[in-house]
């Protein structure tokens, strides 16, 4: 049985405050910190993390998504835009992060097909071991099989809560 103690506003929250605020709390287990602050602080972190590891090379996020498709092979702008769209804010385009790579000679376009430049590559090559670092840090200590079924779970939680 849940018992709700108080409701709280995420957005007001941190986990530093956790441990001395009520929340939402069962009988049978010890109290957590809500879904919703887990989430929000997580994807903080890994930003902030992100940020500071392709920072180095003045790469943004999207630039290294667009940067870790085209190492896969050549595409179309219609192809990169869908393939990094779930991250773009609305007003975004691929295009926009596209640009400064093109200018600083990472990436070269024939026929509105991008592909990496060596230089790009070797950019690429360069950022992909940093970025395996951050992951293999946000993993550490789970258990075999664990990532798997927590993003399983979480997928799950999205598919319940999309619209029909």
């Amino acid at each position: 049985m849940t018992v709700s103690i108080q409701q709280l506003h995420i957005d007001n929250w941190t986990l530093s405050n956790y441990n001395s605020c009520m929340h939402t709390t069962t009988f049978d287990r010890p109290a957590r910190p809500p879904i919703g602050l887990l989430l929000r602080t997580l994807d903080r972190l890994l930003d902030e993390r992100f940020e500071r590891t392709l920072g180095i090379r003045d790469i943004s996020r999207r630039q290294w998504q667009l940067l870790n498709t085209l190492a896969r092979r050549p595409a179309t702008s219609n192809a990169l835009t869908e393939a990094v769209a779930p991250f773009l804010d609305t007003s975004e385009s691929a295009e926009q992060h596209l640009d400064p790579l093109k200018q600083r000679g990472l990436v070269a376009v024939n026929d509105d097909v991008y592909e990496l430049t060596d230089a790009g590559r070797r950019t690429f090559d360069d950022l992909a071991r940093e970025v395996q670092v951050t992951r293999e840090l946000t993993v550490r200590g789970l258990p075999e099989g664990e990532y798997e079924r927590t993003i399983a779970t979480l997928q799950r939680m999205v598919e319940n809560l999309e619209p029909v």
